[in-house]
């Protein structure tokens, strides 16, 4: 029995002593440096010209620029579009369009009475995939409603403000 013991521990020691070998590679790593996406506001979003009667109402203006109203806000003749935007970057990479959370306020020019823009929406949509044409190119409108009071909070004049869309890549 100590024999086999002895002979136990000596091939414990002998097989199990490490291995001293190493090896080395050199491999290559790669990076690619694209270009900054870009923005460039092509029309305003523009509700247009109306009237909000007794009660106010909405008006909503739609990424493919239809105008429509509900309430008594009645619409005038004049211009109107949806924010249209130039957006350029990589071409065939995929972007993310970061619409505003919240309402923005447009603000009176001479009373400081205010409307708020709110229900945004996207041609193309904020949530789908959206890439880049094969020259780099993409044209994103935006759309949104008009929340319109009475005539007593909303008084005839000129209203203005901004708000915040976001691009970036996937």
């Amino acid at each position: 029995m100590k024999q086999y013991l002895y002979i136990l521990l000596i091939g414990m020691v002998f097989f199990s002593g490490k291995a001293w070998s190493q090896v080395s590679i050199t491999s290559e790593v790669f990076a690619e440096v694209i270009e900054a996406l870009t923005a460039v506001e092509q029309d305003q979003l523009n509700f247009g010209r109306f009237s909000p009667e007794s009660l106010g109402g909405r008006i909503t203006v739609t990424p493919d620029g239809l105008r429509m109203a509900d309430g008594t806000v009645i619409l005038a003749l004049g211009s109107h579009s949806p924010g249209r935007f130039n957006v350029s970057g990589m071409p065939g990479a995929n972007i993310n369009i970061q619409l505003p959370e919240g309402p923005s306020t447009l603000v009176h020019n001479t009373s400081g009475n205010t409307l708020q823009v709110g229900d945004w929406l996207s041609q193309p949509e904020s949530s789908s995939d959206v890439s880049f044409q094969t020259d780099g190119s993409l044209a994103i409108s935006i759309g949104a409603t008009l929340f319109v009071g009475p005539p007593e909070e909303n008084p005839i004049g000129l209203y203005s403000g901004t708000y915040q869309i976001t691009f970036a890549y996937n």
